[in-house]
């Protein structure tokens, strides 16, 4: 039985949490803007469609508007890693905010002027985007205890599903401009729930604002700021030595870049993104609702729209369960799952649409349709709860303090120009190779993100951001690049 002692600890552990838990619940309101982004293509495109306010868009017209948002976000993530080095991490989530509602201004006045404003309207909202999945994770990663950061971390993506699931449901009963309009109102409530909370202390740390990082510490876990708890002090001590033992190094970017200790998270990092994006995940999402239309050929058992519906919300049950695990069961081993779960769906596609018509004849055409159903929900629902969640988790753990902007700046640049190339020539694959060899492709590549990760990434679950440094990637400190 615990002592008195013991209760009185976990009690005043549990109050400290509580600032750091309002933090992530603020930051998750632009976690639902990036879910409104990227949920807006699927039901607003075929909107658009059928609207007759474009009659003349194309096939590319369609794809651009669809994809377009992947440059935008690789903007907004090479401006976020300048910005949450020289204006902090907080301040670049509240940046964020400005694109996002230029963008969506843009697509609700599109109709009324020109097509180039839903390509610059999708732009801004991608900038806006690129901003926060970098700046939220980042941020969040920083202000949570090692015990809750993974938990605090998964409310990001929680969020981002609810807000795709959002964006779907409502844009079976709006048109595109009315579905804009309301995802626009996101970014205000965030600007105004992201301005009450402090800057990350490793931020402050790294530009010696000492009174300011106990500030900010005393707000996070609870305390006074004129009489920090001794867990406080520990911790900002702790942080100093980390961060702060090496003037020269710190000043010195390109010593950092040709240390092994730092090439090697960052190469690892790369390689996440690589297998994230070749997996399909983003391409199938932005055009659900469409893939669903031809691949039934418009006879499913199932609206497409409300297809899409169903995907989205097992997409949140994914992500939800991701939640609750990623403390417990650890990111290498959910990831290695989700990608073979990916995989096995994708065969299981390929195998469907190639062998489509002996099926009908054996187990019939709804019965085809229902199995085309489940493997989508079984795709979206892995990548939304893997690949999708733990890219940003892990980029956010692995990537060195020190050099956080320049390479979460880095890292997803690269991952966005894969998205964009993903995204932008899905359909242009789709017609050159078939979509049964289309799906083939990706489930290779889904089942190569599964080797990666076993073998490559290392398990962060339950350590501080500095233990994971020190234990993967502090034995060649003294190794050099040449």
């Amino acid at each position: 039985m615990p002592n008195a002692s013991t209760k009185v600890i976990g009690q005043r552990l549990r109050k400290s949490r509580v600032p750091q838990i309002q933090a992530s619940l603020a930051v998750a309101l632009g976690a639902f803007s990036v879910g409104n982004v990227l949920g807006w293509s699927s039901p607003g495109l075929p909107s658009l469609l059928t609207s007759g306010h474009f009659p003349d868009l194309t096939k590319s017209d369609v794809s651009w508007i669809g994809s377009i948002i992947t440059l935008g976000a690789l903007v907004g993530s090479i401006l976020t890693g300048f910005c949450i080095e020289m204006f902090g991490r907080r301040n670049s989530i509240l940046i964020a905010a400005f694109p996002l509602l230029a963008g969506w201004s843009c697509i609700v006045i599109a109709s009324n002027y020109h097509f180039l404003y839903l390509i610059f309207g999708r732009l801004f909202t991608g900038i806006g985007m690129g901003c926060l999945l970098i700046a939220g994770p980042i941020y969040l990663s920083e202000i949570a205890e090692p015990e809750i950061r993974g938990t605090l971390t998964s409310t990001f993506s929680v969020h981002m599903t609810l807000g795709i699931v959002f964006t779907y449901i409502l844009g079976c009963f709006v048109n595109y401009k009315i579905l804009a309009a309301v995802c626009g109102a996101v970014p205000i409530f965030m600007l105004a729930a992201v301005s009450l909370l402090p800057e990350s202390p490793r931020f402050f740390i790294t530009r010696w604002k000492i009174q300011q990082t106990v500030d900010s510490f005393c707000w996070l876990h609870g305390c006074d700021k004129k009489s920090p708890s001794p867990e406080v002090l520990q911790e900002m001590r702790e942080l100093q030595d980390a961060l702060g033992g090496n003037d020269e190094e710190i000043r010195s970017i390109f010593k950092q870049l040709s240390s092994w200790k730092v090439m090697k998270p960052l190469l690892t990092v790369f390689g996440i993104m690589l297998v994230n994006q070749l997996s399909g995940g983003n391409a199938f999402a932005f055009y659900t609702v469409m893939i669903f239309e031809g691949f039934n050929e418009g006879a499913g058992l199932v609206d497409s729209h409300l297809s899409a519906v169903i995907v989205s919300l097992f997409q949140l049950v994914s992500v939800t369960s991701m939640f609750v695990l990623v403390d417990k069961v650890g990111r290498r081993v959910l990831l290695v799952c989700m990608f073979l779960v990916m995989s096995s769906s994708l065969v299981t596609l390929g195998m469907l649409d190639y062998f489509k018509y002996d099926l009908e004849r054996v187990i019939s055409k709804d019965g085809c349709n229902w199995i085309s159903l489940v493997c989508f929900v079984l795709l979206n629902a892995a990548y939304s709860g893997g690949p999708s969640v733990l890219s940003w988790t892990l980029m956010s753990e692995l990537v060195p303090s020190n050099i956080m902007g320049l390479a979460s700046g880095a890292t997803t640049g690269f991952n966005w120009i894969l998205a964009f190339l993903t995204t932008r020539f899905f359909h242009d694959i789709v017609e050159v190779l078939g979509l049964q060899l289309t799906f083939f492709m990706f489930s290779i590549f889904a089942l190569s993100g599964a080797l990666f990760i076993h073998f490559v990434v290392p398990e962060t679950k339950g350590k501080s951001l500095e233990g994971i440094q020190r234990e993967n990637f502090h034995d060649d400190d003294d190794k050099v690049i040449q």
